[in-house]
This record gives C-alpha cells, sequence and structure tokens, in this order.
C-alpha cells in the first residue's frame, strides 16, 4: 500500500501518524516546526487524505502498522521516532509490538492503551454503517467537535485560518469509505494495557490538559504504566493539542528527542 505523505528537514527521523477522521495536515505546525533539527515524515494513513484505499471493509491497526513499516523501506529509513495522536497512537503500539526494531522512540499523544468497550465498539461499527449510507464524513464534524477541542477554539469557529476550520477541512474533505473501514478496525483493536509494561524503548506520553477523551489522570497512569516513561501535560489544549498549542507541544517533543 502506497502511502501519500510529505517529509522533510534532515536528522533524526520522526513519523507521524494522525487521528480519526483527519490527515496528515494535522502535524502541519509540526512539520514547520521540527524540521530544523530532524527528518519529518507526515504520511496519510491508508483510506484516509491523499492515500488510496483497499477497497476492504475493514481496515485493522496491525494494517496501518505495517503499511508504515513498508513506508518507512520505501524511503530507507532503518529507525525512527514515532508520534500518534489517539488513533495514530492506537497504530503506534501495534507498530512498537510488530516492528520494534524501527522504533527509536515512542511518543504516545491524546490516546489511550485500551480496547473499545462493547457499546464503544457498536458506536464505531454504526458510524462505520452510517458514513457507507450517507457517502460523506460531514457529519462527522458536528458530532465530534465538543470532545476534541477546547472551548476557546469552538469560539473562534468562524475563522478561516483557525483550527476548527482546518479540523472542518480534514474532516469534510476525507473519504468516506476508507474512514468507515478503519472506523471498523479500530472497534476490534487490541488492548494493550498490560502490553505496555513491556516497552522498552524511550517513551513520552502528552495529552492536552482540557482533554475530555484522554484526560491528563489516565494519560499519567499510562505513562506510570510504562518503564521509564516521561509525561507532560499541554495547557489550553484539548484532543488536537498539537493543533491548539503546537509551540509547546513541538518545544515537549523537541526537548525528549534530544535527551534521549
Amino acid at each position: 500500500m502506497k502511502l501519500y505523505y510529505e517529509k522533510r528537514g534532515s536528522g533524526p527521523a520522526i513519523l507521524f501518524g494522525h487521528g480519526f477522521p483527519f490527515d496528515h495536515t494535522m502535524w502541519r505546525a509540526q512539520l514547520d516546526g521540527l524540521s530544523g533539527d530532524f527528518t519529518v515524515i507526515t504520511p496519510d494513513f491508508r483510506g484516509m487524505g491523499q492515500s488510496p484505499a483497499s477497497g476492504e471493509k475493514v481496515t485493522t491497526m496491525p494494517d496501518l502498522a505495517d503499511d508504515l513499516s513498508a513506508l518507512l523501506d520505501q524511503l530507507g529509513i532503518e529507525k525512527c521516532a514515532y508520534c500518534g495522536l489517539s488513533m495514530g497512537g492506537y497504530v503506534g503500539l501495534e507498530f512498537w509490538r510488530r516492528h520494534a526494531d524501527r522504533l527509536s522512540a515512542l511518543i504516545l499523544c491524546d490516546t489511550n492503551a485500551r480496547c473499545d468497550s462493547p457499546e464503544g465498539a457498536a458506536k464505531r461499527l454504526a458510524t462505520a454503517e452510517k458514513l457507507e449510507a450517507e457517502k460523506t464524513c460531514v457529519f462527522m464534524v458536528d458530532s465530534m467537535k465538543q470532545n476534541l477541542m477546547t472551548p476557546a477554539t469552538l469560539a473562534d469557529a468562524e475563522n478561516p485560518l483557525g483550527v476548527f476550520a482546518a479540523y472542518r477541512k480534514m474532516v469534510t474533505e476525507n473519504n468516506p469509505l476508507g474512514v468507515a473501514s478503519v472506523a471498523r478496525g479500530m472497534a476490534q483493536r487490541s488492548d494493550f494495557s498490560e502490553a505496555v509494561r513491556q516497552i522498552s524503548v524511550p517513551t513520552l506520553v502528552l495529552t492536552g490538559e482540557q482533554d475530555v477523551l484522554s484526560p491528563p489522570s489516565a494519560m499519567s497512569a499510562l505513562a506510570e504504566t510504562i518503564p521509564g516513561a516521561q509525561f507532560a501535560s499541554i495547557p489550553d489544549a484539548a484532543h488536537l493539542a498539537p493543533m491548539e498549542q503546537p509551540a509547546q507541544l513541538n518545544i515537549e517533543i523537541q526537548r525528549f528527542l534530544e535527551e534521549i
């Protein structure tokens, strides 16, 4: 599976995995801000953004992790740091399990190590059915927004250059069939709650201070479960911390990678 990606800079490689139902452009500020010191790679997962869909009804997290390994082969990169947000974190855990030899560091951003509850999985499957029936992702913009951004970001929704506008563009322009396939994959993802105790690569856990989906208390607990992991909470940010407070998030990533 050939992925669309942007690549910029030189130095140690950082591979970024976007959230659901977004694309690589959520990492625009990281591409701009970190490429002076690192090789920054921001792909679209298969079936999302500008990457083609496989045509399968289900795209699993292992599928996405293997796609990333193939992308590294394509780029001639043996090892990288990986930073994933939300769904990108689920993919990162599979990347660690399946391709640990390619991982120099792991950054888990606004995510978790648990699998879906039966109720959560059922909601994802219902969303997938709706995406296929309506053939658009537009309905997801309003259904998700309250859980993703701070009140300040939502209040700035009419700003054409703001975070909300970028969020709306990512969601509305996404491929509904690709998003549906990935939603089904998330619904059946593995539980890493205990497996993370075996992570031996340097790990940083990041979360927005106002994140209601991956709150600081839960993310701090996750960091305590991973041997030697560091933890940082980003002020004035929610689930989309890399977009809402990119400068602070970039500082935390750069500090972490330069210390390991």
